[in-house]
């Protein structure tokens, strides 16, 4: 496959808690993923770009987030971070 249809056929096959979209935007095209179960977990709930491999990495790192939460026994949410944008919940 290839292509941005590829592409997205990728991620959807790597994060498949994630619902995949394309759609014309002024000067290219805009991707999304939205998390299936919704707000119900913490970590990112959406991610919009026009870069997929830029999409791929702010999902890796809400994984590897997530773990390191679980894996340190914390819990709570992923600072209310805005992937891609590194804004936090309050600025």
């Amino acid at each position: 496959m290839t292509g941005l249809s590829g592409q997205l056929s990728e991620l959807e096959a790597e994060f498949p808690g994630y619902e995949f979209a394309a759609q014309p935007a002024w000067g290219g095209i805009s991707i999304s993923a939205r998390r299936r179960e919704g707000c119900a977990r913490p970590g990112v709930y959406a991610v919009v770009t026009g870069d997929p491999d830029e999409m791929r990495r702010a999902l890796i790192e809400d994984e590897r987030a997530r773990r390191e939460l679980t894996a340190g026994g914390q819990g709570g949410s992923s600072g209310g971070r805005a992937a891609g944008f590194g804004l936090d919940k309050d600025g």
